[in-house]
Order: C-alpha cells, then structure tokens, then sequence
C-alpha cells in the first residue's frame, strides 16, 4: 500500500505555490521536475515565517495565509 501520510501537505504546498506564481499546478509540478522552482523557507524583517519561491523570473513571498508579490505596498503584517 502506498504511504500517502503527507499528500494533503503536499498538494496544499503545490496549490499555494501555483496561487503565489500564477500559473497552473501542473506547471508547479512541472517546474519542480524540471529543476526550475527555488522554494526557501525564511524569515522577513519582522520576524514572520514566509516561503520564497521563484521560478522562470516569477516571485512571491508565501505566508501563512497571505501571499505578497514583489512590487505590492508591503507584506501582510502580524495580528
């Protein structure tokens, strides 16, 4: 039987990346296979936890919850 303990992770992970990007998730899946995809986790000036991700010139900060593209006002704040 297929160990499948962290799909929904996974297929959430994929989803908000292809949410922050712009595109499709089978472009996610396809850029990750193709070693096209930079994911990182991190941290911002104010302390919150977000995921870098880039890919074919694309950006975006993934947070809990929100997602911030380069060239908006600012990040989301806490609280």
């Amino acid at each position: 039987m297929e160990n499948r303990e962290m799909f929904d992770e996974i297929n959430a992970l994929v989803g908000s990346v292809a949410k922050a990007l712009e595109v499709s998730e089978m472009e996610v899946v396809t850029a990750i296979e193709q070693g096209r995809l930079a994911m990182e986790l991190t941290t911002d000036e104010a302390g919150q936890n977000y995921l870098a991700v880039s890919c074919d010139g694309k950006a975006a900060r993934v947070y809990a919850g929100a997602i911030f593209r380069p060239g908006e006002d600012k990040p989301p704040s806490n609280g």
